[in-house]
């Protein structure tokens, strides 16, 4: 079972950052919502060590990046628990 501890939470921009324990990969976390936007839940993206340094040091350089996990252009980076 994949464990996510959150890092720092980007209200404003609305995603979270963090550590996955265990296996020690980074994350970003954002809600989706499906094709008729009835339903929102919580979804995981693989991010690299230096995408994790530079969106906590600046998380408004999140917003290209999280509109498209939003949106499914990075939906190839997510992670699913086990």
């Amino acid at each position: 079972m994949r464990r996510f501890k959150d890092t720092f939470v980007g209200r404003d921009y609305r995603f979270s950052l963090g550590v996955e324990e265990g296996a020690g990969g980074y994350y970003l976390s954002t809600p989706v919502s499906g094709i008729d936007r009835a339903v929102e839940w919580e979804a995981y993206f693989a991010i690299s060590e230096e995408q994790y340094a530079e969106f906590l040091a600046d998380p408004a350089a999140t917003g290209e990046f999280t509109e498209a996990c939003r949106t499914g252009g990075n939906n190839h980076l997510l992670l699913y628990p086990r």
